[in-house]
């Protein structure tokens, strides 16, 4: 085909679809969500992987947690009898899993059971605090960064000195636009003095156990904690391996806490050393559930609008009789007139397709404004698959109507009223 017989075919298909455009919208309505979809989904993904890495990272890819049963987005669901009756993980677990060689720091975290103490300071209160009673040597079990200030030591643990370390939020929300180093805050009962703030967290909670966003985390000397609620005693352990030696470390810590909870060989463990590799377990699961969700609702949506598209071409074809016989009569040919109608097919959802781009960038944008736990980056890979699905329906779509049309008789044609 010569290029200004294309130039021309891609002009007349505007043309064409500029005079009936309600009709071509709503013609193409189905690419346009499917295609919006296939973005949308691309961009959630994409966030989320983002997310996992970061929340990974900032979990640290050398840690562990040991709880008594496992953590997740699902665990509470799918807690059975037998793990809701599990002994509590004890101080002593705690105590015996920091000699094992292959640990390099171990703590355990004491979190109050039910309801978290208030946590103000003056008249402000923070309602999503998460208060936790460690030791010293957490700062060296978890990847994280003291912004400004330092954490406890173990004397200040020992001798039960009132102090605490707050997440971001916490020192936000409590003293926005003032220093909070050195000031006082009450925790339930008592008042702790403020000797660091943690650096803000790069990612955002989705997944994995009770107080994942660090944003939200206070933490106490151990002792005091113990000190406040005595009867509390299911504890977590965090743990890091000595490098190079992470496998051993959960091998050592599995025969040691089987061996302190009197597990028989031929038994499961009655507790779970949560690592970060589950983390990436459960995303791909999530990702399986919303394959299994998402890929039926675009393929209807594309399904959809290319019967739409040929509907519409076939109508073309009708409506344009006359013109296609006067086209045969002056030398057109039938190559000519397929590629006329597959143009005028393509570019239908072609320009169906760029609306769905840019209304999945729009709900990726809804999404980091209003709902910013749902991280949502928009990637090549989503645009560059959903504009060519756009593109194919309507070359798939747009093949029937096209032959039809060339093989109108050229004299009956001329004779259409």
């Amino acid at each position: 085909m010569k290029t200004i017989d294309f130039r021309e075919q891609i002009a007349q298909a505007m043309i064409t679809l500029w005079v009936h455009k309600f009709r071509s919208f709503l013609t193409v309505l189905g690419v346009v969500i499917g295609t919006a979809t296939v973005i949308a989904v691309g961009s959630l993904i994409t966030g989320m992987q983002q997310g996992v890495k970061e929340q990974v990272e900032q979990f640290g890819t050398n840690t562990a947690l040991i709880t008594k049963f496992r953590m997740g987005p699902d665990h509470r669901r799918r807690m059975t009898e037998e793990e809701r009756k599990r002994k509590p993980i004890t101080i002593e677990d705690a105590q015996a899993i920091s000699q094992l060689p292959s640990v390099a720091a171990a703590s355990p975290i004491l979190r109050p059971s039910g309801r978290p103490p208030a946590v103000k300071y003056r008249n402000t209160e923070v309602q999503t605090s998460d208060v936790r009673g460690v030791w010293a040597s957490f700062a060296n079990t978890r990847d994280i960064t003291i912004a400004r200030g330092r954490f406890f030591t173990e004397t200040e643990d020992q001798h039960k000195i009132e102090v605490c370390i707050v997440g971001y939020n916490i020192a936000d929300k409590l003293f926005s636009g003032y220093d909070p180093l050195g000031r006082e805050i009450s925790i339930g009962t008592k008042q702790f003095r403020i000797i660091g703030i943690l650096e803000k967290a790069k990612a955002s909670p989705m997944m994995g156990g009770p107080g994942m966003n660090a944003d939200n985390w206070i933490f106490i000397p151990y002792e005091v904690m113990h000190a406040m609620y005595p009867a509390q005693e299911d504890h977590f352990v965090t743990i890091r391996a000595e490098t190079g030696q992470y496998e051993k470390m959960i091998d050592d810590v599995t025969e040691l806490m089987r061996r302190r909870r009197h597990v028989p060989a031929d038994q499961p463990e009655n507790f779970a050393i949560n690592q970060p590799s589950a983390m990436i377990d459960t995303f791909n699961s999530i990702l399986g559930v919303i394959a299994m969700v998402v890929i039926p609702i675009v393929g209807v949506a594309l399904l959809v609008g290319g019967i739409g598209v040929m509907n519409i071409m076939l109508v073309s074809v009708t409506e344009r009789t006359k013109e296609i016989g006067i086209r045969r009569a002056i030398g057109a040919r039938r190559s000519n007139i397929i590629s006329q109608f597959l143009l005028e097919a393509v570019t239908l959802t072609g320009l169906g397709g760029l609306i769905g781009i840019a209304f999945g960038f729009f709900i990726s944008f809804l999404l980091n404004k209003f709902a910013p736990t749902i991280p949502s980056s928009v990637p090549f890979y989503s645009v560059a698959l959903g504009f060519t699905f756009s593109v194919f329906v309507g070359l798939v779509f747009g093949i029937y109507p096209a032959f039809k049309a060339s093989r109108l008789d050229p004299i009956e044609a001329l004779r259409y009223e």
